[in-house]
């Protein structure tokens, strides 16, 4: 009987150890389970981001086109003046903040890439209008390398290469700043395209493009 009782006894013990054992590794499986769905849901976020990234350079690659092809149907002496309601300026509008990043220096003005009023004290540029692509809404603004408005040869504005310059200019140089220099065989000059894009979840991209016309 003796020999029965210690038995049972050992076997209770056993029992009660490989229960302990289950439990514990139930814990580490449900720890695991959770930074496992952690992961899987950080991942998905990062790639959901960058999916919303892509479709808003895709977006601003877009509108780019209907800038470029705006320019080549004003091209001539209509371009040679602002036309702010559709975001078009003959001038390089060097002092402009285009992304909002120095919105703390008043000294510069901004962009109106949401429409809107302008805030008091502030200067500001309106944009074109807006277009959407696919839920992503794109506006851009085109500035012209010239110092000012008027005529390439009557002001200084950026020389593509092979242009004519004045003695004392830069040939070949794209510097509008450059008092001496002015464009007196070619024509063409440099543009600027800014396109700023916003999709969901409050993706922002710009894109640049610097054009010849």
């Amino acid at each position: 009987m003796a020999g029965m009782a210690l038995t049972r006894r050992s076997s209770r013990r056993q029992r009660g150890l490989s229960l302990l054992f289950a439990l514990m590794a139930m814990v580490v499986i449900a720890l695991a389970s959770v930074a496992l769905v952690r992961s899987v849901d950080t991942s998905s976020l990062v790639i959901g981001n960058l999916g919303f990234k892509q479709d808003a350079t895709a977006a601003s690659g877009q509108m780019t086109e209907q800038a470029l092809v705006w320019l080549q149907n004003n091209a001539g002496p209509t371009l040679q003046q602002n036309m702010a309601n559709v975001g078009y300026y003959a001038a390089s509008m060097d002092a402009v903040d285009l992304t909002g990043a120095n919105r703390a220096n008043a000294a510069r003005a901004q962009v109106l890439w949401n429409g809107g009023n302008c805030p008091a004290g502030s200067t500001c540029l309106q944009a074109s209008p807006v277009q959407t692509f696919g839920g992503n809404q794109a506006r851009y603004i085109i500035t012209r390398l010239c110092a000012t408005a008027g005529s390439p040869a009557a002001v200084n504005c950026a020389v593509p290469p092979g242009s004519a310059a004045m003695p004392g200019g830069n040939r070949g140089a794209a510097d509008y700043n450059n008092q001496t220099m002015q464009l007196l065989v070619n024509n063409s000059v440099y543009y600027r395209v800014v396109v700023r894009v916003q999709g969901p979840r409050g993706t922002v991209a710009f894109t640049e493009t610097i054009v010849q016309l």
